[in-house]
């Protein structure tokens, strides 16, 4: 029996299920870099904030918030603005917040201290799934 072509066959197939093998986790890798596209109302999500028009408004111990515009909000991140802190928290209402639309929050006494508010949206992501997108400080009230 002649064996001498077995060892190149044999060394070609380890090579190649090898690069598979590291190609599969370098893809693994890099895919969680890059961010997950959420959409809503046919682009990304990142353009619908500009268009969110909210009210905040601050009485007693309660955060009301107001949807004035016509992108729905489902939630809220809010902070009370502190010297050398800013820690938020979200609030996600059970369900999207539509035009005139409002909600209450607890949050307790601010202290007199400022506390932004950032709205909160609901989109699409590329698996289907819905997901929720709290727009960036451009689109904060301070109240």
């Amino acid at each position: 029996m002649n064996k001498k072509g077995l060892s190149p066959v044999i060394a070609s197939v380890l090579l190649v299920a090898l690069v598979l093998v590291l190609a599969t986790i370098i893809y693994l890798w890099a895919r969680a870099f890059i961010p997950e596209t959420v959409e809503k109302f046919g682009s990304t999500i990142e353009n619908s904030c500009p268009n969110v028009v909210f009210d905040a408004t601050y009485s007693g111990d309660y955060l009301r918030v107001q949807n004035k515009g016509n992108v729905p909000i489902q939630g809220i991140r809010y902070a009370i603005e502190e010297p050398g802190s800013l820690a938020y928290n979200d609030y996600m209402g059970p369900a999207p917040i539509v035009a005139d639309g409002t909600f209450n929050i607890e949050i307790g006494d601010t202290g007199g201290k400022h506390v932004r508010v950032i709205p909160i949206l609901l989109g699409k992501a590329s698996t289907g799934e819905l997901k929720a997108f709290a727009c960036d400080e451009s689109v904060k009230t301070t109240i």
